[in-house]
């Protein structure tokens, strides 16, 4: 509906507009089932990086982004613009206005470097900050990473009425009448994207709160029916929040896995020696020997040294038994309770015979008997109710990153540490070289806990975060106050990727505070001081759009370098081009080649061959045949073409 409204007030004739609102709110009044949520206007992107020109679809850098002009001329740095629904003319400074990507509108990413910290330079595992538009930065991940992502954890807005997320580049508040539709519009959008990410037994971990736990619930079981959903409740905030009537201490962290897969596995240990009774309890008739009388026989245990030596003959369901029928300096015990009811062993005749070879079964001091199995790993179960303080968000959320900023607070309500490292931890066992993406990166909680982790098992996950670069309402306010404007550096510098994201990513691995200072204070479990840091590393991108009439490929290799690079892996330090006529580009260190010029193919053959570890293979050529016979002798390796028509390869937001 919200969607409609919007069109209507596009439509110009009063008596028409009048009868379409009067049938749609008769429509409107009809039952619907099952989740229902407004369809809204889809997000539209301001594409700073693009100059504004004639025809250029724009919008005011301080107004909303949804308010379109298209420009018909520009004249002395003064644009003549014309509003997309009121067909208004205004006369405009160029400086304040922002091309704007209508949904549906292709538009051509690259990764412009910020910024790194190579805190392991023997190491080639690189850690990713992008800052973007989630949405988009998505769409890009799913041409890099579908189907290779082994974990997702977000911590999304939770939509409580508080001014702190946008939709379209405005705020969303609680007088907001389409305040649900528009954040489960926004949800579904980025939700179909991110399943596409997950590999076949990927695990999304999505933190929550109980003012949209039960709806997003429903999304995702519409949008992965083949998953289930597994609530965890969180006790973060154990001395509860302000309220009227409930005080609220826990948020929700929903495990959504894929249906029949065992994935979430609690704390390992190893070397295990497991021990249980033999005989089976309950009183279910299964566990009778009147349900199973095949698992009712004598065993026979060796007086002095106790010892288990065998098994007697078969009974049937109502032969009686002798516990004093056994071989000579034996004892013969039965499946017999306190109570004298005649119970069963956990394994029938034939199956005990081999246990009891096997050295499974032992009789204890205290003359019972005992199956004892040895593992060499054992997980714990992962509960639905998690209470440890550990937990936490003020004490290892908000004061922790009071302590890396100096005592500033520059974020609200950050996640405990301690959480997002357990939610990974258990989702990721098995897989220590696990790829993470976190599309909701927030104050960076999430590659911390992954460096933590990496740090205390020695795996190498790999994290990938996203995060746009907005600044507060009230921060907005001050810089507009002060003339800034977004797009401007003193506006970019107080947004949440360059002013909280990066400064705890690049202070955590450091072990320094934000003025380089050692941290104090030691992580919970190795009581590994904070102050060592991590032996890492972290390159840092923004998401940035190409002039659609300028992007052919020869022209801008060097922009699309840092997407080849993490299209292969993201091994050691993102390379630069030093010679953009080159006919080729070989780098070992990072596992990839590119083939610039397809005529110098047998020199570049020759060059890759002597290199096993480059696994991922770039060739740039229009020649669909002569690709497949170029990359004929590379059958264990990746292989892409790359088109010299970028557009066709590289632009997002079709849809496609």
């Amino acid at each position: 509906m919200a969607a409609i409204h919007d069109l209507l007030a596009q439509v110009q004739d009063e008596a028409l507009r009048a009868r379409l609102v009067q049938e749609i709110n008769r429509l409107s009044k009809t039952k619907k089932f099952g989740l229902v949520f407004e369809e809204h206007l889809p997000e539209c992107t301001p594409l700073y990086d693009i100059p504004v020109k004639r025809g250029s679809t724009v919008a005011k850098k301080t107004g909303a982004v949804s308010e379109m002009y298209e420009v018909s001329a520009i004249k002395d740095g003064i644009a003549t613009c014309y509003h997309k629904v009121t067909a208004q003319m205004e006369m405009i400074s160029v400086d304040e206005l922002v091309c704007v990507a209508q949904f549906g509108e292709p538009i051509y990413p690259y990764l412009k470097p910020i910024d790194s910290v190579c805190n392991a330079p023997d190491s080639d595992l690189w850690h990713t900050l992008i800052e973007a538009d989630n949405y988009h930065a998505l769409q890009l991940l799913e041409y890099l990473y579908a189907g290779k992502v082994d974990c997702i954890y977000i911590d999304p807005p939770y939509n409580t009425g508080a001014r702190d997320w946008k939709y379209n580049n405005d705020y969303v508040d609680s007088a907001d009448s389409y305040r649900h539709s528009k954040w489960l519009s926004f949800m579904q959008k980025r939700l179909r994207l991110a399943k596409n990410l997950l590999c076949e037994d990927g695990v999304l971990i999505v933190a929550i709160d109980d003012y949209e736990e039960a709806r997003l619930a429903q999304l995702i079981e519409e949008i992965m029916p083949s998953y289930d959903v597994s609530p965890v409740i969180v006790n973060h905030h154990p001395q509860g929040g302000a309220a009227d009537n409930i005080s609220r201490t826990h948020e929700y962290a929903l495990f959504v896995t894929p249906k029949g897969m065992k994935l979430i596995k609690g704390n390992k240990t190893e070397d295990v020696e497991e021990r249980w009774s033999l005989t089976r309890g309950g009183t279910d008739i299964r566990n009778l020997r009147r349900g199973r009388p095949n698992s009712f026989y004598a065993i026979y245990v060796d007086k002095k040294t106790k010892v288990v030596k065998g098994v007697g003959p078969h009974l049937d369901a109502d032969t009686p038994y002798d516990k004093n029928e056994a071989p000579e300096g034996c004892i013969a015990f039965y499946p017999v309770g306190k109570d004298g009811k005649e119970r069963v062993w956990r394994y029938e005749r034939e199956s005990m015979m081999q246990h009891i070879e096997d050295g499974d079964i032992i009789c204890t001091d205290k003359m019972t008997l005992n199956v004892v199995k040895k593992r060499d790993v054992k997980y714990d179960p992962v509960f639905s109710v998690w209470t440890d303080g550990r937990y936490n968000a003020g004490t290892f959320g908000t004061s922790m990153l009071q302590n890396i900023f100096g005592g500033e607070t520059r974020f609200s309500y950050p996640k405990s540490l301690y959480t997002v490292v357990d939610c990974i931890k258990y989702s990721t066992q098995e897989k220590p070289n696990a790829l993470v993406v976190d599309f909701f990166a927030g104050s960076g909680t999430t590659i911390h806990a992954i460096n933590l982790l990496n740090a205390e098992d020695g795996g190498k996950r790999r994290c990938i975060l996203v995060t746009n670069n907005e600044v507060s309402e009230d921060e907005a306010k001050s810089l507009k106050v002060n003339g800034f404007n977004p797009g401007d550096s003193e506006w970019e510098g107080k947004g949440i990727a360059r002013h909280i994201t990066w400064p705890r990513t690049v202070c955590t691995i450091k072990g320094t505070d934000i003025k380089g200072e050692p941290l104090g204070g030691s992580y919970l479990g190795t009581n590994s001081p904070m102050a060592s840091g991590f032996k890492t590393n972290v390159a840092y991108f923004k998401l940035g759009f190409l002039d659609k009439t300028s992007v052919a490929l020869g022209r801008q290799l060097a922009e699309l370098f840092p997407i080849l690079w993490l299209k292969a892996g993201a091994h050691g330090p993102c390379p630069k081009i030093q010679d953009e006529k080159t006919n080729m580009l070989i780098f070992p260190e990072n596992q990839f080649a590119v083939l610039v010029n397809e005529k110098h193919f047998q020199e570049f053959d020759e060059e890759v061959q002597k290199y096993p570890e480059i696994q991922t293979i770039y060739i740039v050529t229009d020649s669909e045949a002569g690709y497949r016979e170029m990359i004929s002798g590379y059958g264990n390796k990746d292989t892409y073409q790359l088109y010299r028509d970028y557009l066709d390869n590289f632009r997002i937001n079709t849809g496609r």
